[in-house]
């Protein structure tokens, strides 16, 4: 016994706890009194002593229910608060032993059914997880709730958009005709299938699929047709697919000789690849400027440079951002995927530009005579 004193004070001076000294003594008594078959359960001083430098603090239960030596632990085990807690309770059987609440034999019995309690607790619990392995059970279902909602999902946001479009279209048709009423024109808001066919051959009609004319303006003079529409048609496809609505205005009338020639803003990015492969328009070098923002192509590259003089080129550049295209006996003015906004004013504005538009071609086909 003077042994095991020794070397409980020489292991706890290492440890720096001298404080602990006297529970380990009590750790090896018990130890030494102890069945053999507790004492792997039993409370050692070295477990004492960790217990305490890591800080865990235990409660001190009532073990006054306990106090029959012929051994039952109900009042201890009643007393914790986590069945899983055996450090805790093993703490506790030992003081009710030292104190003689308990005899070793029940503290013994009451130690194996407390570890028992706790597996089949956690056991309990990892099966009662929810969703543990439900998703592995029912894979199937699980895929077809997700691929199934997020096709649900898909279908409602294009039902939601192309209710959306429709309302806004329909919003525009209405206002469009009220700002023509008001200036004393004709609207057709179905457009007019033979103006497609007598524009046809021009760049912007040449591009994409389900090309269409809608909200067509008409202000006509005894020398001039005027019409104004809304123009759309779609390119690429699925994810691709793009819509292009533009308002133009087209002026048509037999004085207009001119060559086929269209003249619109540069992409530097589309433009600067096609100019790699030779499709970058006509050089235009005597106007620098103008040819660094825009572009110009025709299948009369001759007629059209000479078309384009000095004058026509400060048209265009006054203009900002419009696209002009023409052949004998039309001209059509636009701003690439854009839309006069339906209101009075602006399509008195437009339709202003569109008449300039033709002075500046007209003046230009005289000087040229």
């Amino acid at each position: 016994m003077c042994y095991l004193y020794v070397v409980a004070f020489l292991f706890s001076s290492v440890m720096g706890d001298v404080s602990m000294l006297w529970v380990t003594m009590g750790g090896g008594l018990l130890a030494q009194q102890a069945p053999a078959n507790f004492a792997d359960t039993s409370v050692t001083g070295k477990a004492s002593q960790q217990s305490t430098e890591t800080g865990s603090g235990f409660p001190e239960f009532d073990v006054s229910g306990s106090r029959d030596r012929n051994g039952k632990a109900e009042g201890i085990a009643g007393n914790l608060d986590k069945p899983k807690d055996l450090q805790a309770f093993r703490q506790e059987l030992k003081r009710a032993v030292d104190s003689g609440a308990m005899t070793e034999e029940a503290a013994l019995q009451a130690w194996d059914d407390m570890k028992a309690k706790a597996q089949t607790a956690g056991s309990d619990k990892d099966e009662d997880a929810p969703g543990r392995d439900w998703i592995g059970d029912h894979l199937a279902l699980f895929l077809t709730a997700v691929y199934g909602g997020c096709f649900v999902l898909m279908i409602s946001i294009f039902v939601i958009y192309f209710v959306y479009v429709a309302r806004r279209e329909k919003a525009r048709t209405a206002a469009l005709e009220n700002a023509t009423a008001e200036l004393g024109l004709r609207f057709e808001p179905a457009g007019d299938e033979s103006l497609t066919v007598d524009l046809a051959a021009l760049p912007i009609f040449n591009r994409g699929r389900r090309k269409k004319i809608t909200n067509l303006i008409v202000a006509d003079t005894p020398d001039l047709q005027v019409h104004v529409f809304d123009y759309l048609f779609i390119t690429g496809y699925g994810k691709s697919q793009t819509n292009h609505r533009t308002t133009v205005v087209s002026l048509r009338s037999d004085t207009l000789v001119l060559p086929s020639l269209q003249v619109r803003p540069r992409n530097a990015f589309a433009d600067g690849i096609k100019s790699m492969f030779g499709a970058g328009g006509i050089a235009m070098d005597q106007y620098p400027a103008f040819a660094k923002n825009y572009v110009v192509q025709s299948d009369q590259p001759q007629q059209a440079c000479d078309f384009l003089d000095a004058e026509m080129v400060a048209v265009c550049e006054e203009n900002q951002g419009c696209s002009l295209e023409c052949q004998a006996g039309v001209v059509l003015h636009f701003r690439a995927g854009k839309r006069v906004d339906a209101d009075s004013n602006s399509i008195r504005n437009f339709i202003g530009e569109g008449f300039q538009l033709f002075q500046n071609v007209s003046e230009r086909l005289q000087r040229n005579a």
